[in-house]
């Protein structure tokens, strides 16, 4: 059970770190506030909860012993990435009714499968700190509630501040500002996928 306090620790400097779902929060918070954040924060959860599960299962293994479907990874998540931080950023003059709703459950647990930083998250942890003492599907289902219980609060802070940001934002100038910077921060975590 030792495995399954240094998963706790992993998993709480990965949530808590900048990373695609973390900015994606951030922008959601300010631009439609905590409350209707709740189910993008929740799709993250379930997501990362899933993959585990998936991962520990086996899919792991075959994700690192052919690279090609790491590429395939690396290069849909890279694009989706690009694309979501044009969007967040206002591109093409987006209207805010353009982006009229945060995302759904689903597809925030959805997003999860093809964002690179989810990837290296769960697989690092299950190759890690899977408990061997327990049976797969037992230790595996217990690193996915360890895991989703550490993400809760560490997304929370993120979708908060934005949140909170919002308050704070008197006009239009102000506001696209940040939307470019959180779009900028976005298409920044891209490079990490690559190097």
């Amino acid at each position: 059970m030792s495995d399954l306090w240094g998963l706790a620790i992993l998993s709480f400097v990965s949530a808590v770190t900048p990373g695609p779902n973390n900015v994606m929060l951030w922008a959601s918070g300010l631009r439609f506030g905590m409350r209707r954040t709740l189910p993008h924060l929740t799709g993250i959860v379930v997501g990362v909860g899933v993959m585990v599960v998936v991962v520990g299962a086996g899919f792991g293994l075959l994700i690192t012993e052919v690279p090609a479907i790491e590429t395939t990874f690396k290069v849909t998540g890279s694009g989706y990435l690009l694309y979501l931080a044009y969007q967040i950023a206002g591109g093409g003059g987006a209207e805010e009714a353009e982006i009229a709703r945060p995302l759904t459950i689903f597809q925030a647990a959805a997003f999860q499968f093809v964002n690179p930083k989810a990837w290296v998250f769960v697989l690092a942890a299950v190759s890690t700190f899977r408990p061997t003492d327990l049976n797969v599907v037992v230790g595996s289902l217990a690193m996915a509630l360890v895991m989703m219980l550490v993400i809760i609060p560490c997304a929370g802070l993120w979708a908060g501040a934005g949140s909170i940001l919002s308050r704070y934002l008197d006009d239009q100038a102000e506001s696209r500002f940040v939307r470019v910077l959180l779009g900028l921060l976005l298409a920044a975590t891209v490079v990490f996928i690559w190097i």
